[in-house]
Formats: structure tokens, sequence, C-alpha cells
């Protein structure tokens, strides 16, 4: 990825709710175990998939923002 791209990759992780922040940092960026994500942040196995879920769709949304305005501006 471009330097750009990966800098929006972090604004748009910067921007979400702490907790799903915490968690895709460690499963997505870490590549912790699902089961040191759960006690690291004290949360339920149930708590600790959905977190990282929310997370990654708020940040893909987030890219196709970006890249559908790149193309845009490239067209």
């Amino acid at each position: 990825m471009s330097k750009e791209t990966l800098a929006e990759v972090s604004r748009a992780i910067d921007a979400l709710p702490p907790n799903q922040r915490e968690a895709i940092w460690m499963r997505d960026v870490l590549g912790w175990p699902s089961a040191d994500v759960r006690n690291a942040l004290d949360i339920s196995g149930a708590n600790q998939r959905v977190l990282p879920h929310r997370a990654r769709a708020k940040v893909r949304r987030a890219l196709e923002g970006y890249l559908g305005a790149e193309r845009e501006r490239k067209a």
C-alpha cells in the first residue's frame, strides 16, 4: 500500500471508539490471539468477536470513501 493509503488506514483506526480501536489494533496490527485480547481488555468472548468486526466495518467504510474520492480526482 502507498504511504498515503496507510496513513488513511491509521486515521480511520484512530477515529474508532476506544474499545474498538484497541481490539482491532491488538488483533489485526499486532496479531494477538483472541484469548489475549479478551484478557487484556477484560471482555467476553462474544464481545471480543464483535468489537473487531465493527471496527473493521468502520475502517472499510472509511477506506471505501477515501478510495472512491481518490478515483474521482484521478478521472
